[in-house]
């Protein structure tokens, strides 16, 4: 164990790099298997419906807020990366207007403008953006953020994800708010088919224990109610800190090995110790990418329940 604690200590004592735990995940670590996962912590997309603008609907939100929704919004801004995805799965990324800092869009993509972090957007901006939607979650967005939108007349829909099922259920459900529910029964379709393929090939095997670190100092690792402890019963792990009653406690080295994990998953930046390898920063994400995460954990976890040979580590 003590060979265990100074190896841990050893990758987290690298330099820092990337946001806060909330905005985007770092990890450091070593020591027993380690697999490494970059994650690019999902955090939400504000949407702004025209308020009072003909045929609004009222819908009720993640929050359980009523908010004004276009009846076919046109002129959206997402809040977060994991909104995005959603946005570009369900083919709408004519109707976006602007989104955040830390967004993902395709290739030589220049006319969406960007309006700032995900705790700190320029709602300024944004109102000169003229969007009728805005969308955020409850997983990256400030909470204090639909009361200034609400402000400046910024209709904002927080969607909520607090697990896998949510994230799919959010995709569905911003499918119908964008009237694009075909589009949407393809994409949840297929999502749902690569869980059921994910859950039949692990079927019968033993999760191992694992270590799975946000961020390396302090210690940050998934609790009870965060979408990636969901994401990773489903890969195949037994997350040896799901029973924390946080979403994103901090825990103290020695407590956390000596939860006994026998896989630490981590993110890019341990690779400097030479000791990780990545699998993909997906799963972290509470998207419709968090199924290739899944898929991806899954493999490096369970190599020979997907044909694979077992990863080598450095």
């Amino acid at each position: 164990m003590s060979r265990t604690l100074d190896l841990l200590r050893a990758s987290l004592s690298l330099p820092a790099r990337g946001r806060s735990p909330v905005s985007r995940h770092n990890r450091y670590h070593a020591g027993i298997p380690v697999l490494s996962l970059m994650l690019l912590v999902c955090l939400a997309p504000a949407c702004r419906s025209g308020a009072g603008s003909t045929g609004a609907r009222i819908e009720r939100d993640g929050l359980g807020r009523r908010v004004a929704v276009p009846r076919r919004p046109q002129r959206i801004v997402s809040l977060a990366p994991s909104v995005t995805a959603s946005l570009l799965a369900l083919g709408v990324s004519e109707r976006l207007v602007g989104v955040s800092d830390f967004c993902e869009l395709p290739p030589g993509t220049t006319s969406i403008a960007r309006v700032g972090g995900l705790l700190n957007p320029s709602l300024e901006t944004i109102r000169g953006l003229r969007p009728d939607l805005l969308i955020a979650t409850t997983s990256g967005n400030d909470p204090s953020l639909a009361r200034q939108a609400e402000t400046l007349g910024l209709p904002l829909y927080t969607i909520d994800t607090p697990d896998v099922e949510r994230v799919i259920l959010a995709l569905q459900d911003l499918a119908r708010l964008l009237d694009e529910e075909k589009q949407g029964d393809i994409v949840v379709g297929t999502l749902r088919s690569r869980l059921q393929s994910v859950r039949s090939r692990l079927a019968g095997r033993r999760p191992p224990r694992l270590l799975f670190i946000v961020w390396g100092d302090p210690l940050v690792v998934p609790g009870r109610s965060a979408f990636l402890t969901d994401a990773l019963a489903r890969a195949g792990g037994d997350s040896v800190t799901a029973d924390a009653p946080a979403a994103w406690p901090a825990f103290e080295v020695e407590s956390a090995i000596a939860r006994a994990p026998e896989v630490i998953l981590t993110t890019p930046p341990a690779l400097l110790a030479g000791r990780l390898l990545i699998v993909s920063e997906a799963i972290e994400q509470p998207g419709p990418g968090i199924v290739t995460g899944i898929e991806e954990v899954a493999r490096a976890l369970h190599p020979d329940a997907f044909g694979a040979a077992a990863a080598v580590r450095r």
